[in-house]
């Protein structure tokens, strides 16, 4: 909770400094790929890879971060002649920090990873080594924790991840070509069809959470309004779980050598 709220206070403060400074939305989204990129390949080899190198990880984040900052001050030196926030913020010179970025950074784990510290990772002994911090386990029913059902879970995603990438990397820039230079009405219509999208997305991921949660939220406003009105509830309805806590007992002594010991002593 602390964290939260400093946090927040934190990107207050930072977003009424870079306003100041003169950046504004679109420059500052455009700079997140140059400093978060690097490390979309490599953590996407750790998860999938198997000979991915966690020290290989590192080195290509930060050597692509690195990279990233070279390309794109030497691509606004090159396009303008000079280095600033107007010359540094140009499409074609944000696009050359994001590219190398993303792309040095998973061509140097690929080497690193092969090369010159390859593993072997196992990962059907993932799940088996993956332990909840606190035994809570509401909202884990048996169908989501059946292996069949995750497997075609994933299926479902991945599918319909490499599809959505195609359209978006592929089929959507393309649709632009024919076109040539937008004219004012083509032009409103894809502002339309990106504010469409935007609140499209907004929606979904607002209202499909409290939809798939609508029982836990049901229960604890229940509760809130029961414990407003000083009203007792019958029952353990709203009653949380006690987490079971595994102790490891002692090995118990056979009961003959504890009767020798005993006689012995005697």
């Amino acid at each position: 909770r602390v964290t939260t709220v400093v946090f927040g206070v934190f990107m207050g403060l930072f977003a009424i400094a870079l306003n100041a400074m003169g950046l504004n939305l679109g420059w500052v989204y455009l700079f997140m790929g140059i400093v978060i990129g690097s490390a979309v390949i490599p953590l996407w080899n750790m998860m999938t890879w198997d000979k991915a190198s966690g020290k290989g990880a590192i080195i290509a984040a930060w050597g692509g971060f690195a990279l990233a900052l070279i390309s794109w001050f030497v691509g606004a030196s090159v396009e303008s002649g000079s280095v600033s926030v107007a010359t540094l913020g140009s499409n074609p010179v944000m696009l050359s920090g994001n590219l190398v970025a993303i792309l040095s950074s998973g061509f140097i784990h690929y080497v690193y990873s092969k090369f010159i510290d390859p593993q072997e990772y196992d990962f059907s002994t993932l799940d088996a080594n993956i332990h909840l911090v606190e035994q809570d386990t509401a909202g884990l029913t048996d169908d989501i924790l059946d292996k069949d059902e995750i497997r075609r879970s994933k299926r479902w995603i991945v599918r319909r991840g490499y599809l959505l990438t195609f359209v978006l990397i592929i089929v959507w820039p393309i649709l632009s070509i024919p076109a040539q230079v937008f004219t004012e009405s083509y032009f409103a219509f894809w502002v339309l069809v990106s504010i469409a999208w935007g609140f499209g997305a907004a929606i979904v991921i607002t209202f499909l959470p409290l939809f798939e949660s609508q029982d836990e939220i049901g229960k604890v406003c229940s509760g809130m309004f029961n414990f407003i009105m000083c009203k007792k509830v019958e029952g353990e309805e709203f009653a949380e779980e006690e987490p079971v806590k595994e102790v490891d007992e002692p090995a118990k002594e056979p009961e003959a050598e504890v009767e020798a010991d005993a006689g012995e002593s005697a």
